[in-house]
């Protein structure tokens, strides 16, 4: 499920937090249902799969972290400990790629 081939950890990411897509980032599907992330600014380009896209798809300011690990829980099956770490790694990147800003939310 891993949404990045080599995926780096990031920053400790609470349940509550919200992660907003950047719109320097262009989303650009391609043939194979995965995407390709595309940073204006620095014309970095990275490319991502389909469990990727769909995180980045919930990266919209309205779902909390906690929000998309249990929408992917649903439809992974997969151990939910799993899913959160793989979740919590993409969602880590994309912050220090600076594809994300990060926003918390009080519970």
């Amino acid at each position: 499920m891993d949404p990045f081939e080599s995926a780096v950890s990031g920053g400790e990411l609470s349940d509550n937090d919200l992660l907003i897509r950047r719109p320097e980032v262009d989303r650009n599907a391609l043939p194979d249902q995965t995407i390709l992330l595309f940073q204006k600014d620095t014309s970095l380009a990275v490319p991502v799969n389909r469990t990727g896209a769909s995180i980045w798809d919930m990266c919209d300011g309205a779902h909390t972290v906690g929000q998309i690990v249990d929408e992917l829980a649903e439809v992974y099956d997969q151990e939910r400990s799993r899913i959160e770490q793989d979740t919590r790694t993409f969602l880590g990147e994309l912050m220090r790629l600076g594809f994300v800003d990060r926003q918390s939310r009080r519970a």
